[in-house]
């Protein structure tokens, strides 16, 4: 059987308490926790462990917070020798996925996911904008539309989660409008509770500086493959992984299209890395046999745990 995929997830899965038994039972991850507070400047294992919830939300808070919790969640599994034959990473997450398959080292990763919460609260707070999810309508009529709109106001399809649920982002005019006329075609959206438009237009002005992070940091090629956020494609070369990072922030996250790409390849074993299970409960929605495919995941020394014993019996 093909090895499994990691999947690391992004903001919307963070938790407090996220990743605090590896931190008590391992050196390594108390480190990984003290360069994180190093190079944030924030004290990321109060943030992770008490929050309160309200400010580790804020995404210049939250990204440095959720990459270090996902990547303690990886060190606990990878010290076990469990090795994927792919990863991938849901916006945020590609940061963390980047490093687990060593196309940035860890330090860099930090820094570039540190600035990139910066930067994109900066503009959350100079463009308000808004996301909404859009269910019970087909994908292909729901992006006609948002396209029609965005002729004349800022708006993406930020996530293409699963063909059963896509996610808008831009405006709060424009978020009004398709919310109106998707309710016209048969189909729901509800507003997400989140602080700035990600993946939309509104992001375009941190495009630029955070492109200048990216590019002083070295990217080799991929140890393990990588389903892209922008192509929706597997990648192993670090210039064209490079390349597509500078413009990450504001362009779709096709995450359901780079998960096909992984099932092609025979992956039935889909493991999250982190907190909440977002990503895994997603899977149901996204594999072509549920029925054959296994999904689940890891947030915890107990969860670990479980696995390998599972591991162990089959």
């Amino acid at each position: 059987m093909t090895a499994p995929c990691f999947l690391f997830p992004g903001q919307g899965s963070q938790t407090l308490g996220m990743a605090k038994t590896f931190y008590d039972e391992s050196k390594e991850v108390k480190d990984l926790f003290a360069e994180a507070s190093d190079i944030s400047k924030y004290d990321i294992a109060k943030l992770c462990f008490s929050g309160p919830m309200e400010v580790l939300t804020e995404t210049k808070h939250l990204q440095p917070a959720m990459t270090t919790a996902v990547l303690a969640c990886y060190y606990g599994i990878r010290d076990f020798d469990v090795i994927p034959s792919y990863v991938a990473g849901h916006s945020l997450g590609e940061y963390a996925a980047l490093a687990a398959a060593e196309v940035i080292d860890v330090s860099d990763c930090l820094k570039l996911v540190t600035a990139r919460g910066r930067l994109m609260q900066e503009q959350a707070e100079i463009n308000q904008g808004a996301m909404t999810a859009i269910v019970k309508v087909k994908p292909e009529p729901a992006v006609e539309l948002v396209n029609k709109i965005a002729q004349s106001k800022p708006l993406l399809i930020a996530n293409y989660n699963s063909p059963k649920q896509l996610v808008a982002s831009g405006s709060v005019d424009a978020i009004e409008q398709l919310e109106k006329e998707i309710r016209t075609l048969g189909g729901r959206c509800i507003r997400l509770n989140v602080s700035g438009a990600w993946h939309s237009p509104l992001m375009k002005a941190a495009v630029e500086p955070l492109a200048e992070v990216i590019e002083q940091v070295e990217f080799n090629n991929a140890k393990i493959p990588i389903a892209l956020n922008v192509t929706g494609s597997i990648e192993s070369d670090g210039a064209t992984i490079k390349k597509r990072m500078k413009d990450q922030m504001y362009s779709s996250v096709r995450w359901y299209q780079g998960i096909h790409e992984i099932w092609k390849k025979g992956v039935r074993v889909y493991i999250e890395i982190g907190p909440k299970g977002v990503l895994t409960k997603m899977m149901k929605a996204i594999s072509p046999d549920p029925v054959n495919m296994q999904a689940l995941f890891i947030d915890s020394v107990s969860a670990l745990d479980s696995f390998l014993h599972a591991e162990e019996e089959y």
